[in-house]
């Protein structure tokens, strides 16, 4: 479901990603661990192409991110053919960006009315639902500024849900939340992750990482440094650089 291939993103003398490349199958669930800069965002980042690679190949679904393969070079797609693409990958960020002129059943349903020209009253319904998925049924009507950080990230994942994406990507989307909150969240997201969806995770939670990941990928310094299952990343890590990572994480 995606297909990434010897990417590379330079910012000016800093190499944020140095030639990464990695698959992910439909309906898997793959985490990305290491230290901040260690690549993880920029790596979600370029894959639904917020950031330009400087170099190589994404692909989700088997189409090309940004460019348009064919007649003996690529070219760069039109902003209409990025979104119709971006459409397939729903993201989560860290800091939410919900409207806040807009309560949370609005927050959900604008790119249902707006992109897919969804009728009010449908996308009304189906985001109702969501609402209830993640367990804000009570928030339809509610402003962003009157809910937790963990109510509103829960409204930012049915808001990226409501799109019916192939993909979900989550950069470190408990990393801005009180503790006692984070819990509500990763549960929401190991809801999403039994309903079957292909998800590349952020993340420093690394109790999130060990139930619910099928694969665990170790960045360092913009490279996949080491990947494997849950028990062996976590229970016989090969490389000392993930090794002295987890000596300190895992406190």
């Amino acid at each position: 479901m995606i297909e990434i291939e010897d990417l590379t993103k330079h910012f000016g003398a800093v190499r944020a990603l140095d030639g990464v490349s990695l698959s992910v199958a439909a309906g898997e669930v793959v985490c990305l661990i290491g230290p901040s800069g260690s690549g993880k965002s920029t790596l979600l980042r370029s894959i639904n192409f917020l950031e330009e690679p400087t170099a190589g190949v994404v692909r989700v679904n088997g189409r090309r991110v940004g460019w348009q393969d064919g007649g003996g070079a690529a070219r760069r797609v039109s902003a209409s053919e990025l979104a119709r693409t971006r459409a397939e990958i729903g993201m989560v960020f860290q800091h939410f960006y919900l409207w806040p002129h807009m309560v949370a059943l609005e927050n959900v349903i604008e790119g249902l009315v707006t992109v897919k020209a969804m009728s009010v009253d449908a996308a009304a319904a189906k985001g109702r639902a969501l609402l209830d998925k993640v367990g804000l049924a009570d928030k339809v009507d509610v402003y962003p500024e009157h809910l937790s950080g963990g109510q509103r990230q829960r409204v930012a994942i049915a808001r990226a849900l409501a799109m019916e994406p192939r993909v979900m990507l989550f950069d470190e989307p408990t990393s801005s939340l009180d503790p006692e909150l984070v819990g509500e969240v990763l549960r929401v997201m190991e809801q999403v992750a039994r309903d079957g969806m292909t998800m590349l995770v952020a993340t420093h939670e690394m109790g999130f990482a060990r139930r619910v990941a099928d694969r665990v990928v170790f960045l360092d310094q913009g490279r996949i440094v080491e990947t494997g299952t849950p028990d062996e990343i976590f229970g016989r890590p090969r490389h000392e650089r993930l090794r002295r990572f987890l000596d300190r994480v895992l406190v």
